[in-house]
Protein backbone atom coordinates (compact mmCIF):
# COMPACT_ATOMS: atom_id res chain seq x y z
CA UNK A 1 0.00 0.00 0.00
CA UNK A 2 2.90 2.14 0.98
CA UNK A 3 4.20 2.21 -2.79
CA UNK A 4 1.24 2.34 -4.59
CA UNK A 5 1.05 5.33 -2.25
CA UNK A 6 4.29 6.61 -3.35
CA UNK A 7 3.68 5.85 -6.95
CA UNK A 8 0.19 8.11 -6.47
CA UNK A 9 2.19 10.84 -4.91
CA UNK A 10 4.56 10.53 -7.93
CA UNK A 11 1.62 10.78 -10.52
CA UNK A 12 0.44 13.96 -9.00
CA UNK A 13 3.95 15.56 -8.45
CA UNK A 14 4.47 15.18 -12.48
CA UNK A 15 0.82 16.19 -13.57
CA UNK A 16 1.87 19.34 -11.18
CA UNK A 17 5.40 20.14 -13.15
CA UNK A 18 3.53 19.08 -16.13
CA UNK A 19 1.39 21.85 -15.51
CA UNK A 20 3.72 24.78 -14.12
CA UNK A 21 5.52 23.66 -17.37
CA UNK A 22 2.14 24.71 -19.65
CA UNK A 23 1.54 27.75 -17.45
CA UNK A 24 5.14 28.96 -17.81
CA UNK A 25 5.14 28.40 -21.69
CA UNK A 26 1.95 30.23 -21.94
CA UNK A 27 2.49 32.89 -20.36
CA UNK A 28 5.99 33.72 -21.98
CA UNK A 29 3.83 32.73 -25.38
CA UNK A 30 1.62 35.59 -24.25
CA UNK A 31 3.50 38.08 -22.75
CA UNK A 32 6.25 37.85 -26.19
CA UNK A 33 2.97 38.34 -28.20
CA UNK A 34 2.16 41.33 -26.14
CA UNK A 35 5.59 42.45 -26.34
CA UNK A 36 5.91 41.79 -30.30
CA UNK A 37 2.25 44.24 -30.27
CA UNK A 38 3.64 46.62 -28.04
CA UNK A 39 6.80 47.05 -30.30
CA UNK A 40 4.97 46.47 -33.77
CA UNK A 41 5.00 49.20 -35.76
CA UNK A 42 1.65 50.99 -36.51
CA UNK A 43 0.69 51.79 -40.48
CA UNK A 44 -2.22 54.15 -40.98
CA UNK A 45 -4.02 52.88 -43.90
CA UNK A 46 -6.57 55.97 -44.89
CA UNK A 47 -9.30 54.90 -47.14
CA UNK A 48 -12.82 55.62 -49.04
CA UNK A 49 -12.99 52.57 -50.31
CA UNK A 50 -14.80 50.14 -47.27
CA UNK A 51 -18.16 51.11 -48.61
CA UNK A 52 -17.97 50.12 -51.86
CA UNK A 53 -16.59 46.91 -51.15
CA UNK A 54 -18.12 43.65 -49.82
CA UNK A 55 -18.01 43.55 -45.92
CA UNK A 56 -14.76 43.04 -44.22
CA UNK A 57 -12.78 42.56 -47.50
CA UNK A 58 -10.09 45.23 -46.43
CA UNK A 59 -10.06 43.94 -42.73
CA UNK A 60 -9.42 40.26 -44.47
CA UNK A 61 -7.02 41.56 -45.83
CA UNK A 62 -5.26 43.10 -43.37
CA UNK A 63 -5.08 40.11 -41.16
CA UNK A 64 -3.63 38.32 -43.86
CA UNK A 65 -0.84 40.66 -44.18
CA UNK A 66 -0.52 41.07 -40.47
CA UNK A 67 -0.24 37.14 -40.42
CA UNK A 68 3.22 37.32 -43.04
CA UNK A 69 4.43 40.74 -41.29
CA UNK A 70 4.66 40.11 -37.47
CA UNK A 71 6.00 43.46 -37.19
CA UNK A 72 3.72 45.40 -38.87
CA UNK A 73 0.39 46.29 -37.30
CA UNK A 74 -1.98 47.96 -39.88
CA UNK A 75 -4.51 50.74 -38.98
CA UNK A 76 -7.72 51.05 -40.89
CA UNK A 77 -8.71 54.60 -41.09
CA UNK A 78 -11.86 55.85 -43.16
CA UNK A 79 -12.49 58.88 -44.14
CA UNK A 80 -15.29 59.73 -47.41
CA UNK A 81 -13.65 60.87 -50.52
CA UNK A 82 -14.61 64.77 -50.34
CA UNK A 83 -12.73 64.61 -47.03
CA UNK A 84 -9.40 62.76 -47.44
CA UNK A 85 -9.35 64.70 -51.15
CA UNK A 86 -9.61 68.10 -48.88
CA UNK A 87 -7.26 66.60 -46.25
CA UNK A 88 -4.61 66.34 -49.22
CA UNK A 89 -4.98 69.27 -51.07
CA UNK A 90 -5.30 71.83 -48.03
CA UNK A 91 -2.83 70.04 -45.50
CA UNK A 92 -2.66 73.41 -43.39
CA UNK A 93 -1.03 76.63 -43.64
CA UNK A 94 3.27 76.71 -43.23
CA UNK A 95 2.88 77.49 -38.96
CA UNK A 96 0.10 74.92 -38.34
CA UNK A 97 1.32 71.80 -40.81
CA UNK A 98 -1.54 69.03 -40.75
CA UNK A 99 -0.56 65.90 -39.24
CA UNK A 100 -0.75 63.41 -42.73
CA UNK A 101 -4.44 61.91 -42.99
CA UNK A 102 -2.05 58.48 -43.25
CA UNK A 103 1.08 56.64 -43.80
CA UNK A 104 -1.22 54.43 -47.07
CA UNK A 105 -3.49 56.59 -48.91
CA UNK A 106 -6.04 55.54 -50.89
CA UNK A 107 -5.97 57.85 -54.03
CA UNK A 108 -8.32 58.75 -57.08
CA UNK A 109 -5.89 58.25 -59.75
CA UNK A 110 -6.26 61.80 -61.01
CA UNK A 111 -5.29 62.93 -58.08
CA UNK A 112 -1.90 61.57 -57.98
CA UNK A 113 -0.28 64.10 -60.78
CA UNK A 114 -1.22 67.20 -58.24
CA UNK A 115 -0.12 65.38 -55.59
CA UNK A 116 3.09 64.17 -56.75
CA UNK A 117 3.67 68.16 -58.01
CA UNK A 118 2.42 69.37 -54.22
CA UNK A 119 5.00 66.84 -52.92
CA UNK A 120 2.25 65.35 -50.69
CA UNK A 121 3.00 61.91 -51.76
CA UNK A 122 6.33 60.35 -52.61
CA UNK A 123 5.21 57.79 -54.39
CA UNK A 124 2.14 55.51 -56.01
CA UNK A 125 1.38 52.66 -56.82
CA UNK A 126 -0.21 51.73 -60.50
CA UNK A 127 -4.35 52.08 -60.92
CA UNK A 128 -5.82 48.67 -59.08
CA UNK A 129 -9.48 49.08 -60.28
CA UNK A 130 -11.21 50.95 -62.44
CA UNK A 131 -15.08 52.00 -62.75
CA UNK A 132 -15.58 53.52 -66.36
CA UNK A 133 -18.29 55.80 -66.20
CA UNK A 134 -21.86 54.53 -68.17
CA UNK A 135 -25.54 55.81 -68.97
CA UNK A 136 -27.69 54.81 -66.23
CA UNK A 137 -31.14 54.55 -67.70
CA UNK A 138 -34.86 54.10 -65.67
CA UNK A 139 -36.70 51.37 -67.77
CA UNK A 140 -39.98 52.07 -66.69
CA UNK A 141 -39.67 55.62 -67.55
CA UNK A 142 -38.14 55.01 -70.82
CA UNK A 143 -41.40 52.27 -71.14
CA UNK A 144 -44.34 54.86 -70.30
CA UNK A 145 -42.67 56.98 -72.87
CA UNK A 146 -42.79 54.40 -75.50
CA UNK A 147 -39.31 52.92 -75.70
CA UNK A 148 -38.02 49.51 -74.96
CA UNK A 149 -34.25 50.50 -75.34
CA UNK A 150 -32.25 52.96 -74.51
CA UNK A 151 -30.82 55.59 -77.04
CA UNK A 152 -27.72 54.65 -78.96
CA UNK A 153 -26.68 58.42 -80.79
CA UNK A 154 -27.45 62.11 -79.81
CA UNK A 155 -30.37 62.50 -81.92
CA UNK A 156 -32.40 59.41 -80.05
CA UNK A 157 -31.42 60.85 -76.72
CA UNK A 158 -33.14 64.03 -78.08
CA UNK A 159 -36.25 62.74 -79.18
CA UNK A 160 -36.07 59.64 -76.18
CA UNK A 161 -35.63 63.13 -73.41
CA UNK A 162 -38.38 65.53 -75.27
CA UNK A 163 -40.88 62.03 -75.01
CA UNK A 164 -40.09 61.67 -71.29
CA UNK A 165 -40.97 65.32 -70.53
CA UNK A 166 -44.15 65.35 -72.51
CA UNK A 167 -45.29 61.81 -71.61
CA UNK A 168 -48.40 62.06 -69.12
CA UNK A 169 -48.66 59.92 -66.07
CA UNK A 170 -48.75 59.74 -62.34
CA UNK A 171 -44.50 60.41 -62.49
CA UNK A 172 -43.15 63.60 -63.29
CA UNK A 173 -39.63 63.32 -64.62
CA UNK A 174 -36.69 65.26 -66.43
CA UNK A 175 -34.66 63.61 -68.89
CA UNK A 176 -30.97 64.19 -67.27
CA UNK A 177 -29.58 64.72 -64.22
CA UNK A 178 -26.43 66.64 -63.33
CA UNK A 179 -24.18 66.92 -60.07
CA UNK A 180 -22.23 70.48 -60.90
CA UNK A 181 -22.08 71.44 -57.92
CA UNK A 182 -18.97 72.22 -55.40
CA UNK A 183 -17.98 68.38 -55.46
CA UNK A 184 -14.95 66.97 -56.98
CA UNK A 185 -15.34 64.93 -60.32
CA UNK A 186 -18.75 66.74 -60.91
CA UNK A 187 -17.58 67.92 -64.54
CA UNK A 188 -15.21 65.03 -65.31
CA UNK A 189 -18.22 62.86 -64.38
CA UNK A 190 -21.24 64.59 -66.12
CA UNK A 191 -20.03 66.12 -68.72
CA UNK A 192 -16.54 65.15 -69.96
CA UNK A 193 -18.14 61.91 -70.98
CA UNK A 194 -20.29 63.52 -73.61
CA UNK A 195 -17.24 64.87 -75.23
CA UNK A 196 -14.92 61.59 -75.01
CA UNK A 197 -18.11 59.40 -76.20
CA UNK A 198 -17.79 62.04 -79.42
CA UNK A 199 -14.32 60.34 -79.64
CA UNK A 200 -13.07 64.00 -79.00
CA UNK A 201 -10.02 64.75 -77.11
CA UNK A 202 -9.40 67.61 -74.51
CA UNK A 203 -6.40 67.75 -74.68
CA UNK A 204 -3.99 66.27 -77.15
CA UNK A 205 0.09 66.10 -76.50
CA UNK A 206 -0.31 68.76 -73.77
CA UNK A 207 -1.96 71.19 -75.52
CA UNK A 208 -6.00 72.27 -75.11
CA UNK A 209 -8.25 71.45 -78.19
CA UNK A 210 -11.48 72.18 -76.91
CA UNK A 211 -12.46 74.20 -80.42
CA UNK A 212 -12.05 71.08 -82.39
CA UNK A 213 -15.34 70.55 -83.97
CA UNK A 214 -17.15 67.67 -82.10
CA UNK A 215 -16.41 69.68 -78.39
CA UNK A 216 -18.55 72.52 -79.79
CA UNK A 217 -21.02 70.04 -81.11
CA UNK A 218 -21.25 68.15 -77.75
CA UNK A 219 -21.52 71.64 -75.79
CA UNK A 220 -24.34 72.44 -78.15
CA UNK A 221 -26.07 69.18 -77.13
CA UNK A 222 -26.04 70.03 -73.75
CA UNK A 223 -27.07 73.92 -74.44
CA UNK A 224 -29.92 72.04 -76.42
CA UNK A 225 -31.18 69.71 -73.42
CA UNK A 226 -31.19 73.02 -70.72
CA UNK A 227 -32.88 75.54 -73.31
CA UNK A 228 -35.50 72.72 -73.70
CA UNK A 229 -36.35 72.30 -69.83
CA UNK A 230 -35.07 68.42 -70.20
CA UNK A 231 -32.30 68.80 -67.63
CA UNK A 232 -33.51 68.67 -63.81
CA UNK A 233 -33.11 72.07 -62.10
CA UNK A 234 -30.43 72.34 -59.62
CA UNK A 235 -27.81 70.56 -61.96
CA UNK A 236 -24.84 74.00 -60.50
CA UNK A 237 -26.11 73.36 -57.14
CA UNK A 238 -26.56 69.25 -56.54
CA UNK A 239 -23.56 66.95 -56.02
CA UNK A 240 -23.14 63.38 -56.90
CA UNK A 241 -25.38 62.10 -53.89
CA UNK A 242 -28.41 64.00 -54.91
CA UNK A 243 -27.94 63.48 -58.44
CA UNK A 244 -27.76 59.73 -57.24
CA UNK A 245 -30.93 60.36 -55.31
CA UNK A 246 -33.32 62.11 -57.84
CA UNK A 247 -32.25 58.78 -60.18
CA UNK A 248 -33.36 56.04 -57.58
CA UNK A 249 -36.55 58.07 -56.81
CA UNK A 250 -37.61 58.03 -60.39
CA UNK A 251 -37.19 62.20 -60.95
CA UNK A 252 -35.10 61.45 -63.73
CA UNK A 253 -34.64 59.02 -66.31
CA UNK A 254 -30.80 59.57 -67.19
CA UNK A 255 -27.86 59.85 -65.09
CA UNK A 256 -24.18 59.43 -65.87
CA UNK A 257 -22.01 57.72 -63.23
CA UNK A 258 -19.24 55.33 -62.34
CA UNK A 259 -20.10 51.98 -62.77
CA UNK A 260 -19.38 51.44 -58.43
CA UNK A 261 -22.73 53.14 -57.78
CA UNK A 262 -24.49 49.95 -59.63
CA UNK A 263 -24.90 47.99 -56.38
CA UNK A 264 -26.41 50.96 -54.28
CA UNK A 265 -29.07 52.04 -57.27
CA UNK A 266 -29.59 48.20 -57.59
CA UNK A 267 -30.54 48.38 -53.32
CA UNK A 268 -32.93 50.84 -53.94
CA UNK A 269 -34.58 50.16 -56.71
CA UNK A 270 -36.50 47.01 -57.75
CA UNK A 271 -34.92 44.49 -59.68
CA UNK A 272 -35.47 44.94 -63.45
CA UNK A 273 -36.16 48.94 -62.84
CA UNK A 274 -32.94 49.78 -64.75
CA UNK A 275 -30.66 49.37 -66.47
CA UNK A 276 -26.46 50.84 -68.23
CA UNK A 277 -25.37 51.23 -71.54
CA UNK A 278 -22.94 53.44 -73.45
CA UNK A 279 -22.74 56.82 -73.69
CA UNK A 280 -24.84 58.19 -76.66
CA UNK A 281 -22.46 59.09 -79.96
CA UNK A 282 -22.60 61.76 -82.38
CA UNK A 283 -25.16 60.71 -85.11
CA UNK A 284 -23.13 58.49 -87.73
CA UNK A 285 -19.70 58.34 -85.54
CA UNK A 286 -17.58 56.55 -87.31
CA UNK A 287 -14.50 56.65 -84.70
CA UNK A 288 -14.05 54.61 -81.06
CA UNK A 289 -15.50 56.47 -78.31
CA UNK A 290 -13.40 58.00 -74.90
CA UNK A 291 -14.28 56.86 -71.66
CA UNK A 292 -14.14 58.44 -68.75
CA UNK A 293 -13.24 56.56 -65.55
CA UNK A 294 -12.34 56.58 -61.48
CA UNK A 295 -9.14 54.66 -60.69
CA UNK A 296 -8.63 52.93 -57.23
CA UNK A 297 -4.40 53.30 -56.95
CA UNK A 298 -2.41 53.65 -53.70
CA UNK A 299 0.38 56.29 -52.63
CA UNK A 300 2.86 56.71 -50.05
CA UNK A 301 2.51 59.73 -47.90
CA UNK A 302 6.02 61.61 -48.42
CA UNK A 303 5.51 62.43 -44.48
CA UNK A 304 5.39 59.13 -42.89
CA UNK A 305 7.68 57.71 -40.96
CA UNK A 306 7.45 54.49 -42.13
CA UNK A 307 7.96 54.17 -45.39
CA UNK A 308 9.28 51.02 -46.19
CA UNK A 309 6.77 48.92 -44.23
CA UNK A 310 3.83 51.31 -46.00
CA UNK A 311 5.31 50.27 -49.26
CA UNK A 312 5.67 46.74 -48.54
CA UNK A 313 1.91 47.06 -47.92
CA UNK A 314 0.78 49.09 -50.57
CA UNK A 315 2.47 46.29 -52.89
CA UNK A 316 0.72 43.65 -50.80
CA UNK A 317 -2.76 45.69 -51.91
CA UNK A 318 -2.07 45.79 -54.96
CA UNK A 319 -0.61 41.63 -55.68
CA UNK A 320 -4.48 41.34 -54.17
CA UNK A 321 -6.01 43.53 -57.16
CA UNK A 322 -8.20 40.65 -58.16
CA UNK A 323 -9.50 40.09 -55.29
CA UNK A 324 -10.49 43.79 -54.30
CA UNK A 325 -12.20 43.26 -57.84
CA UNK A 326 -14.32 40.38 -57.26
CA UNK A 327 -15.19 42.09 -54.32
CA UNK A 328 -15.69 45.83 -55.73
CA UNK A 329 -19.02 46.24 -57.23
CA UNK A 330 -18.92 47.25 -61.11
CA UNK A 331 -15.25 47.40 -61.10
CA UNK A 332 -12.66 46.18 -63.93
CA UNK A 333 -9.40 45.03 -63.42
CA UNK A 334 -6.49 44.49 -65.71
CA UNK A 335 -5.97 41.49 -63.35
CA UNK A 336 -8.89 39.81 -63.56
CA UNK A 337 -10.55 37.95 -66.75
CA UNK A 338 -13.40 39.25 -67.79
CA UNK A 339 -15.16 35.92 -67.93
CA UNK A 340 -14.64 35.68 -64.06
CA UNK A 341 -16.45 38.77 -63.56
CA UNK A 342 -19.39 38.46 -65.62
CA UNK A 343 -19.82 35.37 -64.05
CA UNK A 344 -20.39 36.87 -60.87
CA UNK A 345 -23.98 36.53 -59.37
CA UNK A 346 -26.14 38.63 -58.45
CA UNK A 347 -24.71 41.15 -61.19
CA UNK A 348 -24.21 39.32 -63.75
CA UNK A 349 -25.88 40.90 -66.20
CA UNK A 350 -24.52 44.11 -65.58
CA UNK A 351 -20.49 42.57 -66.00
CA UNK A 352 -21.93 41.57 -69.44
CA UNK A 353 -22.73 45.14 -70.16
CA UNK A 354 -19.96 47.25 -68.20
CA UNK A 355 -17.08 44.94 -70.52
CA UNK A 356 -19.32 45.29 -73.50
CA UNK A 357 -18.79 48.86 -73.30
CA UNK A 358 -15.30 48.56 -72.08
CA UNK A 359 -14.40 46.97 -74.97
CA UNK A 360 -15.90 49.26 -77.60
CA UNK A 361 -13.48 51.78 -76.55
CA UNK A 362 -10.87 52.93 -74.77
CA UNK A 363 -10.19 54.62 -71.53
CA UNK A 364 -9.28 58.94 -71.55
CA UNK A 365 -6.44 59.97 -71.01
CA UNK A 366 -6.20 63.67 -71.78
CA UNK A 367 -5.40 64.52 -67.94
CA UNK A 368 -3.09 61.50 -67.77
CA UNK A 369 0.52 63.02 -65.84
CA UNK A 370 -1.21 66.86 -66.10
CA UNK A 371 -0.98 68.43 -62.32
CA UNK A 372 -4.32 70.90 -62.08
CA UNK A 373 -7.13 69.31 -63.37
CA UNK A 374 -9.31 70.30 -60.60
CA UNK A 375 -8.37 73.88 -62.16
CA UNK A 376 -9.36 72.82 -65.70
CA UNK A 377 -12.53 71.34 -64.23
CA UNK A 378 -13.67 74.51 -62.59
CA UNK A 379 -12.99 76.46 -65.53
CA UNK A 380 -14.94 74.37 -67.65
CA UNK A 381 -17.73 74.67 -65.29
CA UNK A 382 -17.91 78.66 -65.06
CA UNK A 383 -17.74 78.64 -68.51
CA UNK A 384 -20.46 76.01 -69.25
CA UNK A 385 -22.36 78.18 -66.65
CA UNK A 386 -22.34 81.22 -69.05
CA UNK A 387 -23.07 78.79 -71.99
CA UNK A 388 -26.44 77.35 -70.16
CA UNK A 389 -27.40 81.18 -68.79
CA UNK A 390 -27.48 82.19 -72.61
CA UNK A 391 -24.43 84.81 -72.12
CA UNK A 392 -22.30 82.50 -74.49
CA UNK A 393 -22.88 80.77 -77.78
CA UNK A 394 -20.72 76.89 -77.96
CA UNK A 395 -18.20 77.70 -80.25
CA UNK A 396 -17.79 81.54 -77.87
CA UNK A 397 -17.43 78.62 -74.60
CA UNK A 398 -15.31 76.31 -76.12
CA UNK A 399 -12.91 79.27 -77.40
CA UNK A 400 -12.46 80.93 -74.34
CA UNK A 401 -12.27 77.71 -72.03
CA UNK A 402 -9.51 77.17 -75.04
CA UNK A 403 -7.78 80.43 -73.82
CA UNK A 404 -7.83 80.14 -69.99
CA UNK A 405 -6.56 76.52 -70.10
CA UNK A 406 -3.90 77.42 -72.14
CA UNK A 407 -2.88 80.16 -69.72
CA UNK A 408 -3.07 77.82 -67.32
CA UNK A 409 -0.84 75.22 -68.73
CA UNK A 410 1.58 78.13 -69.63
CA UNK A 411 1.87 79.12 -65.83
Amino acid sequence: MKIFGLKKYGDNLLFALALAVLMTALFYSVSTRRARQETAISIVFTQWWQNDLERDTLRNLIAEFESLHEGIRIILNEKSYVDLRIDLFNPGTYDEPQAPPGDVLALDTIWVPDLFYLGVIESAEAPILSFINVLYYNIDILREAGFTRPPKTRGEFLSFARAVAAAEGNRTAYALGLGLGNSPRGVHDDVFPWIWAAGAQLIRDGNPVVTAAPVVQSLAFLASLNNEGLIAPGAFYADSRQKLENFVSGRIAFMIAPTKYIAFVRERMEEGSFNITSVPALDNQMVKPFLASVGWTLGIHSASAYKEEARLFAAFLAGRASHLSNNASGSISAYTAPEAQVGRSPLAPFYSNIWEIAFAGEVATDFSGLAGEHVFEEIFREELLALFAGTASPAETAATIQERWLAVLRE
